[in-house]
């Protein structure tokens, strides 16, 4: 198993900016059916990255950090080609559809938002005036320790949408990394063989964190939605993998892992702006009084609708 908590311990500055430890509430949105079914299983689903979004979004960091490769002078051509050359690759596959994908290593995803009331994201989950989206709103601290009591060892944080810093976070991997390729070089052990088990190890630690912190960024045009994603790294046979079950949506088979939540990491029941805001105050209510849930805040939208 990798141990990306220690990898991004190699790098402070960029832990910190994805998280800061604050001990903040995290708001899943989504659709009615959905929060019906999420709350009768207690289960957050864990999607596979790679199926969930448009290729743009999914190939923009891989582009990126192609582009500052090309671009950034003074780092170890050794290490470096090889590193371009992979995250070419990932991109041109994606792009040209072909399987050629490593499943020993799969990243699965919950998406957040650090906002309770955006209105970005109900759009996405209401239909029209009369039909309204809600989130959940997690207490992150009480969410993030259960999942590591259960095996969920995730690497978490804030998407990154600002290109500078973007760029910025790239750039401090790329120094930190190549600094330890260089000192491996002068060392008489690693000399001796051009492809040691040091090189080697420095080579996929390089591709291992800036694969998962590509996971982090995003197109800036996405700004407005605030996400915060906690991602699971499911390693097929070892002793943390977890089974995978299959979802449909828009005609793509999408895998994905089940983490059953503690009631007690939810924090409130947030409900999108709609015209009849009464009655669905009243039926979310009942609900969640059904399922155990009657104790949780209960929030209306505070944006008003245009007639």
């Amino acid at each position: 198993m990798i141990d990306y908590d220690n990898l991004l311990r190699k790098i402070p500055r960029v832990r910190k900016i994805l998280d800061d430890g604050s001990d903040e509430t995290i708001y899943h949105y989504t659709k009615p059916e959905r929060l019906l079914s999420l709350l009768e299983s207690g289960t957050l689903r864990f999607s596979n990255a790679l199926f969930l979004n448009d290729k743009e979004e999914v190939t923009y960091s891989y582009k990126l950090i192609v582009s500052l490769l090309d671009n950034t002078d003074g780092l170890n051509s050794r290490l470096f080609s090889k590193i371009r050359e992979h995250f070419f690759n990932k991109y041109t596959n994606i792009v040209n559809g072909n399987d050629n994908f490593n499943y020993k290593y799969e990243y699965y995803t919950v998406s957040f938002s650090t906002e309770s009331d955006n209105l970005t994201l109900w759009n996405n989950y209401a239909k029209g005036q009369s039909y309204t989206g809600y989130n959940i709103g997690f207490c992150k601290k009480e969410l993030i320790s259960d999942m590591e009591r259960k095996g969920f060892f995730s690497v978490y944080g804030n998407i990154i949408y600002d290109r500078k810093t973007q760029e910025t976070i790239l750039n401090l991997i790329f120094k930190k990394w190549n600094k330890e390729f260089e000192k491996a070089l002068k060392s008489k052990r690693v000399q001796k063989d051009s492809e040691s088990e040091v090189l080697l190890k420095i080579l996929f630690e390089l591709i291992d964190i800036l694969g998962v912190i590509s996971l982090f960024f995003k197109n800036p045009h996405f700004k407005d939605e605030k996400e915060y994603r906690i991602i699971f790294i499911n390693s097929f046979g070892t002793d943390t993998s977890k089974p995978t079950k299959i979802f449909e949506k828009n005609g793509l088979f999408v895998p994905y892992i089940e983490y059953k939540f503690l009631k007690k990491a939810v924090s409130s029941i947030n409900i999108g702006p709609t015209l009849d805001e009464n009655i669905f105050y009243t039926s979310t209510c009942r609900m969640l009084s059904n399922f155990g849930y009657g104790n949780k805040a209960i929030n209306r939208s505070k944006i008003p609708l245009r007639y």
